[in-house]
């Protein structure tokens, strides 16, 4: 993958949109027969495609990475906890939440 740097949302979200019409064009899939099968509008797709727009709702998003069968890649973006939320907040009652010292621990 590449290393570059992306300094603001509006980046990720252009290369998304590049990204998606990639995959879009590998699929052999119009911008229309996309609009149709995702329910998102044949414009927001165009004008996402070529950098008019920035602007893309997470249902969108996701609504298009299902007409590419993409949509078990989300995991790849943000995987699992390798530690169970319920066994993480059980680990954290026992880390303090504040460390105080008394006059004898500054003494040295």
């Amino acid at each position: 993958m590449e290393n570059l740097s992306y300094t603001t949302n509006q980046d990720i979200i252009a290369l998304l949109c590049q990204r998606l019409k990639e995959y879009r064009l590998a699929a052999r899939i119009s911008q229309r027969e996309m609009a149709e099968k995702s329910g998102v509008s044949l414009t927001t797709i165009s004008h996402l495609e070529q950098g008019m727009s920035r602007n893309i709702t997470l249902n969108n998003f996701i609504s298009l990475l299902r007409v590419l069968g993409l949509e078990q890649r989300l995991s790849d973006l943000l995987p699992e906890l390798p530690v169970p939320p319920m066994a993480l907040k059980q680990m954290n009652k026992y880390i303090p939440k504040r460390v105080r010292r008394s006059s004898h621990d500054t003494e040295s």
